[in-house]
């Protein structure tokens, strides 16, 4: 490292009061000095100061500048520590590996010693339940024999010895194993490099990205007596320099970076605008439930009128059916005592009787419901043109274009606008045009810097952030060559609406995507306490559905 951290825990060493006195001293002895700091030597103003401690020490100062195509001999030099770092990486690798066979080996070992043991004790255990068996029945056969008065003789047993021949395993395992590492060779790649790849850094990324935009060439006028250029002309290395730094700029990050006027008062309106929209939606769905509520209750109420009215005509069915039966029975009586018949005194009494009053029916004033009323500017949803509408806030009878929006689509729209407004807005505070944009690589310290929260690609379900970019392409994309993201959109706009049909074209295909059994369609998004990220802190906006409100005509058939 060019400026190590001094933490030795000695005052004089970590306050460099030493450095101190030796850069004091150094020049009072009469001997070569090289100054080896990378950083410092790159700097033109801390040239200067370093030169200015020398200029009356009559020593002669001397800047050798290596830049450039290096010489054939720093080549071979480079690729042979190349190669030394490559087979010390390598050797550390088999060694870690040959201890991890050798405790696999050691592990099997054991537990084949464990199996064997196992073995051994239940064969002894075998032996003495069969030595026991033996001997129970020979105290039978005694036993029987003495009943029968006939002397037993016993049988001699020889018991075999059993010889444990070493396995064939043990052996193997007994053999040295090989302790050489493999020898390691450079791929045509690394053949390829000119500078190899330190461990620790000369400088810190820190200290490079803060300082690479002031490195320049040195010069006689710094205070030096001789500027040498060993490796190339001096116009060669000034373009080597430049082409540098250029490419560094596109690859290195800006730590100091601040976000300006022109970020602030768009993200300010930004959130006004979301805040607006979720009310906008909350309201309309509000609307929309309580038309659906009214309409039902309507129908509610129709279906009671008509079955109090097909009730009532089944009671008046009834009664005439009754009062017919009573009158044919008194008729019936009468044309017995009196002689008549029963035609004639029917139509007798049919004659005198009065006639009676029919029983009023229940009024009904309520009016039809009228599938067109209060809706007779809606539009089909579904066949709207997202990019024709004139209004994203209204396309017909009050509906918004985000009407369908859930927490995924909400979430991926202030996504698209914050990289949309980071783009642009990095561009301006730089204030530089040979740095092209953000590097993608680069892309979630920016937003940290300028939106104060991370850009975690894993909150959106994706693995790496190219994946997140791929789900925003309509807006941000990856340039091929440079890998630097861009912006579809510019920068100015009369209206934030175009990300509301950004994003309602994307809902639209993802839905028809899913409905076609492409399950790979569906975001994957981890959903937080608060449904709407990027909306001001203390919206009263509570969270909505993922799915549209069914039609009026939906609601209709449900209500009956």
């Amino acid at each position: 490292n060019d400026k190590p951290e001094m933490s030795f825990g000695i005052a004089h060493l970590d306050d460099h009061s030493i450095r101190r006195v030796l850069t004091n001293i150094a020049p009072l002895q009469q001997r070569d000095y090289i100054v080896m700091e990378v950083k410092s030597n790159l700097l033109r103003n801390e040239r200067k100061e370093m030169a200015s401690k020398w200029a009356g020490s009559g020593f002669k100062r001397k800047v050798a500048v290596m830049m450039a195509d290096p010489p054939a001999v720093f080549r071979k030099r480079a690729q042979e520590l190349l190669l030394q770092q490559k087979q010390a990486l390598a050797d550390i690798k088999f060694k870690i590996k040959l201890a991890e066979d050798k405790k696999r080996k050691m592990s099997e070992k054991r537990q084949k010693l464990l199996e064997k043991e196992r073995a051994r004790a239940l064969n002894k255990q075998q032996k003495s339940q069969a030595e026991l068996q033996r001997k129970r029945d020979i105290e039978q056969k005694k036993a029987d024999a003495a009943a029968a008065g006939v002397e037993y003789v016993e049988e001699k047993v020889e018991e075999a010895l059993e010889d444990e021949a070493p396995d064939a395993e043990d052996e193997e395992d007994a053999e040295p194993m090989d302790e050489e590492p493999p020898k390691v060779e450079l791929d045509d790649e690394e053949k390829r490099e000119t500078f190899r790849k330190s461990i620790v850094p000369d400088l810190t990324s820190y200290a490079l990205n803060t300082s690479f935009m002031k490195f320049a060439v040195p010069d006689k006028d710094e205070g030096f007596d001789e500027v040498s250029f060993d490796w190339g002309k001096e116009g060669k290395c000034r373009e080597f320099l430049k082409q540098w730094k250029q490419q560094l700029k596109t690859t290195t990050r800006i730590e100091e970076l601040t976000p300006g006027e022109w970020f602030t008062n768009r993200w300010k309106d930004w959130q006004k605008a979301l805040q607006s929209w979720h009310m906008k939606q909350h309201l309309y769905k509000a609307s929309v439930a309580k038309k659906a509520l009214d309409r039902a209750a309507m129908l509610q109420r129709r279906a009671a009128t008509a079955a109090a009215r097909e009730r009532l005509m089944e009671m008046r069915a009834e009664k005439a059916a009754a009062d017919k039966a009573v009158a044919e029975k008194a008729a019936a009586a009468k044309a017995v005592t009196e002689g008549e018949t029963g035609e004639a005194a029917g139509e007798k009494k049919a004659e005198g009787a009065p006639a009676e009053k029919p029983a009023e029916e229940p009024s009904v004033e309520e009016k039809e419901p009228d599938s067109d009323e209060d809706g007779d500017d809606r539009v089909d949803f579904d066949r709207l043109d997202v990019f024709g509408v004139e209004d994203a806030l209204d396309v017909g009878g009050g509906e918004p274009l985000f009407s369908a929006f859930g927490f995924e689509d909400w979430t991926m729209m202030s996504l698209r606008f914050e990289l949309h407004l980071l783009v642009h807005a990095f561009k301006r505070d730089v204030n530089d045009p040979d740095r092209i944009g953000i590097h993608v690589e680069h892309l979630s310290f920016y937003y940290n810097k300028y939106f104060k929260k991370p850009l975690n690609h894993k909150f959106y379900g994706c693995e790496v952030i190219q994946e997140l970019l791929d789900l925003t392409r309509d807006t941000v994309f990856v340039n091929r060559k440079s890998k630097v993201v861009e912006a579809q959109l510019p920068e100015e706009m009369d209206s934030a609406g175009i990300f509301i049909m950004l994003t309602e074209e994307a809902r639209r295909d993802r839905v028809a995507r899913v409905d076609l059994g492409d399950q790979s369609a569906r975001l994957k998004l981890s959903q937080p306490m608060n449904p709407y990220p990027g909306a001001c802190a203390g919206s009263p906006v509570a969270a909505t559905a993922a799915v549209r409100p069914p039609p009026l005509i939906g609601a209709l058939a449900a209500a009956q």
